[in-house]
Order: C-alpha cells, then sequence, then structure tokens
C-alpha cells in the first residue's frame, strides 16, 4: 500500500505476504495521466487556400456597398459627420460579413446564386439587429432628454 504525502514523498507501508518492490520497478510502474508526454507539433502552418469567389459574390458586394452609399447620402442631409461614420462603419460591417460568408462559402461549393446571396445577407443579419438596437437606443435618448430639458 503507497500513500503520498502533499510534500511530494511516497510512504511505503507493507504488510506480511507483499512482494517486494523495488526502487526502478516502482518508478517504471508509476505514470502521471496529468502531464501526458508532449504531442508532436508540426513547425509548418499548413497552406492556405485561395479564396474562390464567384461574379454573383462581387455583385452582392457591389449591391450591399451602393445600399451603404445611399445611407451615407441620406445621412449627410442631417449631419455630414454622421455620414462619414455611415460609410466608416458600414464599410466595415459589409466587408466582414462579405469575408464571412465566403469563408463559409468555400466550404459548400455546390450552393447556387440564390443560396449564395442568401447566406451574406444572413452574415448581416447580427450587425443589422445590433447597430439597429444601438441606434434606436440612441435615438431614444435623444428625444427623451430633448423631452426633459
Amino acid at each position: 500500500m503507497r500513500r503520498s504525502l502533499e510534500v511530494g514523498v511516497t510512504i511505503v507501508v507493507r504488510f506480511p505476504g507483499d512482494a517486494e518492490l523495488s526502487a526502478s520497478s516502482a518508478l517504471q510502474a508509476m505514470h502521471d495521466i496529468y502531464d501526458p508526454a508532449p504531442a508532436p507539433i508540426s513547425w509548418n502552418p499548413p497552406k492556405s487556400d485561395p479564396l474562390v469567389f464567384t461574379t454573383g459574390d462581387l455583385v452582392c458586394l457591389v449591391t450591399l456597398c451602393l445600399v451603404l452609399v445611399v445611407a451615407a447620402m441620406l445621412a449627410w442631409t442631417a449631419e455630414p459627420a454622421m455620414a462619414i461614420v455611415t460609410a466608416l462603419a458600414g464599410s466595415l460591417v459589409i466587408l466582414e460579413s462579405w469575408f464571412t460568408a465566403l469563408g463559409f462559402l468555400h466550404r459548400r461549393r455546390s450552393l447556387g446564386l440564390r443560396a449564395r446571396w442568401t447566406v451574406f445577407l444572413a452574415a448581416l443579419i447580427p450587425w443589422l439587429v445590433g447597430l439597429g438596437i444601438a441606434a434606436t437606443l440612441m435615438l431614444g435618448l435623444f428625444l427623451v432628454s430633448d423631452w426633459l430639458f
């Protein structure tokens, strides 16, 4: 029977009839499951595949950018600074969503044009919901502050 103290010392209690253990066989029999041997790691990163996009994907990107330009022009009528913010933030949102959708479509190349457009628009939904809620809260705050003061 073996018992370990917290300081790392092993106490061996022998009972009559136990087999004799040598120090080398005891060390070979012990195995630490929480400190496994290191696994071999490849030092060369995997080669990246080229990003493949179709003409329909580019048309989708251009369409989304045109919608953004119209939104920025509408914002320009109210406040020029808001138009710049709309154009910069919107371009980042559109590019991030477009590249995310392309990464998804890279694994599923057999999708048709309509399904690809659906994926692009689905990639925009989290941004539209999040930014829509933020804009609604800001406008509500402005309305309440105008009403109170």
